[in-house]
């Protein structure tokens, strides 16, 4: 009895000893501790000129906002990841480690104190070009021209072309479309494909009434031809939304650019208060072993269900989409894509505007054996992910890809300005957009490419 009285005293001793010495730690300051977590996992957004709302470079630009990151980080909220955690791998998806979390909140707790000596040095983010790339990128295009967006308001939609410098076909494993300036830019997309028929490129007004600039493909008669809003040019490239605009994939995996193709920049920009510059830029990473299989983006809306019925293209093969209805909360589209060959799935990119609320894609074998392969249960249109999966997943032949996708229009969706008009298709952001990105190869397209030239 004694000695179980002892141990139990001795136990509790050291118990106390410990919690006294946890106690008594020092708390984690910026200088020491907070920087090199910020500088690991949050600056690459949190910095001048970048989409976040403020910077986290430096202690004066943090310590504010040392009570918001402990609730963020903490609730898991940052950094921005919105699929749903039980489903799917993704090699990009990003994680700070419970140890540094569990610092973050300590900071917070302590009052954020910035310490003694100095920060270790920030990242050096060269260009603006991703980090998740282990060099600059081997080449940068500029679109031709640099625009001054006027403001405020939305500016008309409107594409340039500028012809690829290469005298012959290019792999790249890797490509990110980003502009100068990222305040002022809705979204962006870049196609490479051939000219709009009968044309030549000069100058002319981007769209009526617009500036004269040059880039702009021109009939016989010199007058600018204007893109229809359902006209497409080219194979897609590579997209810019705020969060997104880098794309790569596995070794031995690449887009072709052919030469003597264009290339065609899609752009759609918004003002806020007072003009700014800004202009289009495309990093090219080229393929620096054997390429074996040549990249392709896909659409799982190749058909689309409403209410129960399909939308049929008309005799002009356009798809004329209903309207999404005044103050509805839960308005459904459902697309679909058959593969009549073997695919290799590399990754997924839901894309709606402002009154997106979810997707969900989901892989359908030719048994009708169904697996989801990613739900995205809280769409947020100013961060949008490309999802690539962790390992490229074979995909049989007669397969399909269903994507489901709810929108709402009602008063309770906090990014919705307009919650009594009805929502039309279109470009610009008071519009809505279905569009299901996924990025593939056909198996037995084997191109068997070995030595690619990187200059």
């Amino acid at each position: 009895m004694r000695k179980t009285n002892i141990l139990t005293a001795v136990l509790v001793c050291s118990l106390l000893t410990l919690a006294s010495a946890q106690s008594s730690a020092p708390a984690p300051t910026f200088n020491q501790n907070i920087a090199s977590i910020l500088y690991a996992n949050c600056v690459t957004c949190h910095r001048p000129g970048e989409v976040a709302p403020m910077s986290l470079m430096t202690f004066a630009d943090a310590r504010p906002w040392a009570r918001a990151m402990k609730a963020r980080v903490l609730a898991r909220e940052m950094p921005p990841w919105y699929a749903d955690p039980q489903v799917g791998n993704f090699r990009n998806k990003p994680a700070i480690a419970q140890a540094d979390l569990e610092t973050l909140a300590a900071w917070a707790d302590a009052g954020a104190p910035e310490g003694t000596g100095a920060p270790p040095p920030p990242p050096d983010f060269g260009d603006g070009w991703s980090r998740l790339m282990d060099r600059a990128p081997d080449l940068v295009i500029d679109a031709p021209i640099e625009l001054e967006v006027p403001g405020p308001g939305e500016v008309p939609t409107f594409t340039v072309w500028s012809r690829l410098p290469f005298r012959d076909d290019r792999f790249v494993e890797a490509l990110q479309l980003a502009p100068t300036n990222r305040h002022v830019v809705h979204h962006a997309s870049l196609s490479i494909g051939d000219l709009p028929p009968k044309t030549r490129l000069g100058q002319a007004a981007l769209w009526p009434g617009g500036p004269v600039l040059t880039g702009v493909p021109l009939l016989g008669d010199g007058q600018p031809y204007r893109v229809a809003s359902n006209e497409e040019f080219g194979y897609p490239l590579v997209f810019y939304v705020p969060g997104g605009g880098f794309l790569r994939f596995p070794q031995g995996v690449a887009k072709r650019l052919r030469r003597g193709q264009y290339l065609s920049w899609g752009m759609h920009h918004m003002g806020h208060g007072m003009a700014e510059k800004t202009r289009m830029r495309l990093g090219v990473w080229f393929a620096k072993r054997g390429v074996h299989h040549e990249a392709e983006t896909m659409t799982a809306n190749l058909r689309r269900i409403v209410d129960g019925k399909e939308i049929v293209p008309d005799a002009r093969g356009r798809v004329q989409i209903p309207n999404i209805p005044p103050r509805a909360e839960n308005w459904t589209i459902t697309g679909l894509i058959t593969f009549p060959d073997d695919v290799t799935l590399y990754s997924m990119w839901p894309h709606m505007h402002y009154r997106g609320k979810d997707m969900t894609f989901t892989l359908v074998r030719p048994n009708g054996r169904e697996e989801t392969l990613l739900r995205v249960p809280n769409y947020n249109p100013n961060w949008q992910v490309t999802y690539e999966l962790e390992k490229p997943l074979r995909i049989p032949a007669r397969s399909t890809i269903k994507a489901v996708a709810h929108y709402d229009n009602s008063a309770k969706n906090p990014h919705n300005q307009a919650p009594d008009q009805e929502v039309i298709w279109g470009p610009q952001a008071i519009n809505e957009m279905f569009i299901p990105f996924l990025e593939v190869s056909v198996d037995k397209d084997n191109l068997r490419f070995e030595g690619v030239d990187p200059r």
